[in-house]
Parts: C-alpha cells; sequence; structure tokens
C-alpha cells in the first residue's frame, strides 16, 4: 500500500472514529470524553498535514471544500460541488486554450485535467477533502493553469458587489465561466448552505474562500441581472424582401439564404426609397445580448443604409 493510501486510510478511520464520539458527547458530555476528542482532532489535523506532504510528492494538490451545515442532505452536497466542479473546468478551459469561452463546451481532456477525486471526509461542518492532478512551474510561486482558473472562480465567489471583476472575468475567460458560477452560486442558495473552501499544495495555501449563503444568493441576484452585450458590423449581399416604414421593421435574404430581420430608422423613407424586391448590400450591426444566467443569446439587427448592387 501506498503511503497516500495508507493514510488516506488511517484519516478515514480516525474520522468516523470522531464522529461517533461526537454523538456520544451530544448525549453524554464527561470530561473524559471531551480530552478524547481533543486528541483525536490533533490526531486528524496531523495526519492531514501528512496527506497533503505525501500527495505533493506525487504531483497532487489537494482542495478541502467544506458545507457549513453539520448534515446537510445529498441533493444539497451533490449540487454545490458538482456546479463548484464546472466551474473550475470551464474557467480552466479558457485558461488552457487562450481564448475566452462563451459555450459550458470542453473536452474529456479537460475534464480529466480537472477531475476532483474524493480522497476522504470529515466530521463537523460537512467536509470533503479531493485530489487533483496540477503541472508544477520551475518558479513555485508562479501559478499554474488550474491555480488562476481556481483562484478565479473563488474569487468570484466574493464579487457580488464588484461589477468591474465580473466584467474583466468576461473579458479575459469568457462569458461560460460566469454562467458556471451563477449555476454554482445558485445551487447553493437554493440550498441554504455557504462553503468554506482551501486549496492546498503541501503545507502552502494556493487560494482560499468562506462564502455565507446570503452572499451566494447575492451573487445569483447580481448575475441574474446583469447581461453581456456585444455588437457587430455585417455587411451580406442579397433581397430586400420586406419593408413597413410604420413598424420601422425590414426583411432582407442574405445570398447565402438567411433570414434578417430587425429595425430601422430613416435607412428607407420618402427621401430613401428602397424597392422590393431588389438586390442590395446591406450595412447592419448586429447586437448579441446574453444573460449571465442562461446560455441564452439574443440576436438583434438594426439596418444602417442600403447600397443597390
Amino acid at each position: 500500500m501506498s503511503q497516500l493510501a495508507h493514510l488516506q486510510e488511517k484519516l478515514h478511520t480516525v474520522g468516523a472514529t470522531m464522529g461517533r464520539l461526537e454523538m456520544e458527547l451530544a448525549r453524554h458530555p464527561a470530561a473524559g470524553l471531551v480530552a478524547n476528542m481533543r486528541s483525536l482532532r490533533k490526531l486528524h489535523d496531523t495526519l492531514q498535514e501528512d496527506f497533503a506532504y505525501a500527495a505533493n510528492q506525487v504531483g497532487l494538490d489537494v482542495l478541502h471544500y467544506r458545507l457549513l451545515e453539520e448534515r446537510p442532505t445529498a441533493k444539497a452536497l451533490s449540487s454545490s460541488v458538482g456546479t463548484f466542479q464546472e466551474a473550475v473546468t470551464v474557467a480552466y478551459d479558457a485558461v488552457r486554450s487562450g481564448v475566452p469561452k462563451n459555450r459550458r463546451v470542453y473536452s474529456t481532456i479537460v475534464e480529466a485535467e480537472t477531475a476532483l477525486q474524493i480522497a476522504y471526509s470529515y466530521p463537523g461542518s460537512f467536509g470533503v477533502v479531493f485530489t487533483v492532478p496540477t503541472e508544477r512551474m520551475l518558479i513555485p510561486d508562479v501559478p499554474s493553469q488550474l491555480d488562476r482558473a481556481m483562484q478565479t472562480v473563488l474569487k468570484l465567489g466574493k464579487a457580488y458587489e464588484d461589477r468591474q471583476m465580473i466584467s474583466e472575468v468576461e473579458r479575459r475567460f469568457g462569458k461560460a465561466t460566469l454562467r458556471a458560477v451563477y449555476s454554482w452560486a445558485t445551487a447553493n442558495a437554493r440550498s441554504r448552505t455557504g462553503t468554506a473552501i482551501e486549496w492546498r499544495r503541501s503545507d502552502t495555501v494556493r487560494a482560499d474562500v468562506l462564502i455565507q449563503e446570503p452572499e451566494f444568493r447575492a451573487l445569483s441576484e447580481t448575475l441574474d441581472k446583469l447581461s453581456g452585450k456585444e455588437t457587430r458590423p455585417l455587411k451580406p449581399t442579397g433581397w430586400l424582401v420586406g419593408a413597413d416604414i410604420k413598424t420601422r421593421r425590414f426583411h432582407f435574404v442574405t445570398s447565402g439564404d438567411e433570414d434578417i430581420r430587425g429595425n430601422f430608422t430613416d435607412a428607407i423613407s420618402e427621401s430613401q426609397v428602397a424597392q422590393i424586391p431588389r438586390r442590395y448590400t446591406a450595412i447592419i450591426q448586429a447586437t448579441t445580448e446574453t444573460s449571465y444566467a442562461t446560455d441564452e443569446e439574443i440576436v438583434t439587427y438594426f439596418l444602417e443604409r442600403l447600397e443597390p448592387l
């Protein structure tokens, strides 16, 4: 048996003993039991330090994920950890590729490189310890790609009042990371639980955060109200097949048979007469608006002018 597996087994045993002793203390708070619990906690802390050191020796980082509730439901635990896992994976994918991501789609390789493997759990406010392999930099203080992803997600967890940071994350990581963090915040808000998270490499804390349930709720509400907006110019050629100067609506069919419907102001008027049907080059502004809370995108089109062909 490896040293890591041996320590993992001892942590399971000590943790289970602590759980039984806590229940006994609730019924019979005797001084002897209190002393035994103190000794067990000290042993547990030492074993955790040894485990983190042994994990680092084989290239594993350690993540402590604690729900701020003694007896969470299975649904609360799975939704909290599951949405957190996806947020880290999506952020890591953006860091790894160097390209902001707008969709929560990633490869099996990225999924494997960020997979949190359960190591052991411990009593009290319910905690689970995970391990995950991560690259070792030549200079230890330089963050790895996974460090950067983890730090970004944990900082976003406290950014319910920091819209500048939210906008910066969108610019660097893309909308997908914000959507994934929204799902994480919403899952914890619905379960009415907070989390305490610590990302360690041996005895060094790489990142940590404590987020209370009201903070998750505030972050969820903030992201629910915000939306990203992007405008880009289009210059398609095709046919103007419809226009209404009362409603200021137009219908344009491109040479590639794409339907474009939208608004205009003076692109078509008594002084800017347009023929229907007729081929034109259309100068259009396309605006894509995306809610951080969903994967839905709404695209609107504005016709600036028509150039006859």
